[in-house]
């Protein structure tokens, strides 16, 4: 079938998104796909979930459509490896991965290519279509080609029997997905995405100290909110927050904040007018509209979020200490990385009646948290995210010219 084209007779390139969830993922993909389009291609969003990201600068230009997803039960709910975290979403058997792949088929029937962020039933599709696909990650979703895929929790006993066993069964049912195409089967997981990787990351950050020498691309701007509202008077260190409505312990920080008095502006999606109402005052202010993070991270002093990837690299890129407060593994997994660093201080989601007060004063008093961030943005400091930008776009159109796979 002949892919689908651009005003500018360029051919359209689809963005996947299938598993995890949050805006990030959609935010990682927004400024490749603004590029691409602005090259002349068609683009279209294919995400799972289909609001996500509609609120981001120039989100208005880009085609949304839900991406095939599986529903259904998830046995691991402590998911030991990547296999395992696969097989909570179908990848196990024939039986739920065929329909799975299918609809991904359908879809990127007449696509050029796919650029995908955690999407592997895309590239499974992709290949048994002869469609180029690309993952955009970072990392932890990108399990280095071994048999069996690492451990994730490296604290916790991990038998070796059980990761390979949940690896062959999902190999097992990838690969008679395959040979129903022609294709020919995986030795491991990681294969799936060998030379189609680019790892939006830094060494420092990638969870798989297993991974070896790579080739890390760093960040590129992220997509992002256009307002900058002005900061709040108070005393002490400004502070920027950027938390999930559903944080267990949302009221118990937001009072923190308000009685430090410290200057801090909140930017929560979706939070209620009777929250917003309870906590607003004379040095707490909330934001209805999605921040410009890039500037405003320039002007804040602590940077309050759950540890998603995007939102720390960004943070540490301008120098800036954290408070991490991880809802899920792979936020945990950064939050110790950088904590290790010694540029941020994390409350675990199993910590009741966590002392963020205490947290935040600390992050505030001692420089040690402050040098650590200053550090890294030392580190990268030569790199530049637009000229990253511009040879993820270049990987992308010698992907659709067969020059790469």
């Amino acid at each position: 079938m002949t892919a689908a084209r651009g005003a500018q007779g360029l051919p359209r390139i689809d963005f996947a998104w299938e598993l995890g969830a949050g805006t990030g993922h959609v935010a990682t993909l927004h400024p490749i796909a603004l590029a691409m389009k602005g090259r002349g291609h068609a683009i279209r969003f294919l995400q799972r979930e289909p609001s996500a990201g509609t609120d981001l600068e120039g989100a208005d230009a880009i085609p949304r459509e839900a991406a095939p997803v599986w529903v259904g039960p998830m046995p691991y709910a402590s998911p030991l490896n990547f296999g395992e975290i696969l097989h909570n979403f179908g990848y196990a058997a024939e039986a739920s991965l065929r329909p799975l792949v299918d609809a991904w088929r359908e879809r990127l029937a007449d696509s050029a290519a796919v650029i995908a962020n955690v999407a592997p039933a895309a590239h499974i599709a992709a290949r048994t279509l002869g469609v180029p696909s690309l993952e955009i990650s970072q990392g932890f979703h990108i399990p280095p080609p071994s048999m069996p895929s690492p451990p994730l929790r490296d604290w916790e006993a991990a038998p070796r029997g059980q990761l390979e066993a949940a690896d062959r069964r999902v190999l097992g049912a990838i690969n008679r997905v395959f040979a129903a195409f022609g294709v020919g089967p995986l030795a491991t997981i990681g294969e799936l995405f060998a030379g189609r990787e680019l790892l939006l990351t830094y060494p420092e950050l990638d969870i798989y100290s297993e991974r070896g020498p790579s080739e890390y691309y760093g960040i590129t701007d992220t997509g992002e909110g256009g307002a900058l509202p002005d900061w709040p008077a108070g005393r002490g260190p400004r502070v920027f927050a950027y938390l999930y409505r559903d944080y267990a312990q949302r009221e118990r920080l937001l009072e923190a904040l308000r009685a430090l008095e410290m200057p801090a502006l909140v930017f929560c999606r979706g939070l209620d007018a009777a929250a917003r109402t309870r906590h607003e005052g004379t040095t707490l202010a909330f934001s209805d509209r999605p921040i410009a993070v890039s500037r405003l991270l320039p002007q804040c002093d602590v940077v309050v979020c759950h540890g998603s990837h995007q939102m720390t690299a960004q943070a540490l890129l301008a120098g800036k200490p954290l408070l991490m407060l991880p809802t899920q593994l792979e936020q945990f997994l950064i939050t110790r990385r950088v904590v290790r660093m010694g540029a941020a201080l994390g409350v675990m989601p199993e910590v009741r009646d966590a002392d963020f007060a205490a947290a935040l004063q600390e992050l505030g008093r001692k420089p040690v948290f402050g040098a650590a961030a200053r550090a890294f943005a030392q580190r990268y400091a030569p790199h530049d995210r637009k000229a990253a930008l511009a040879t993820i776009v270049a990987r992308c159109e010698a992907a659709i010219s067969g020059r790469q796979p």
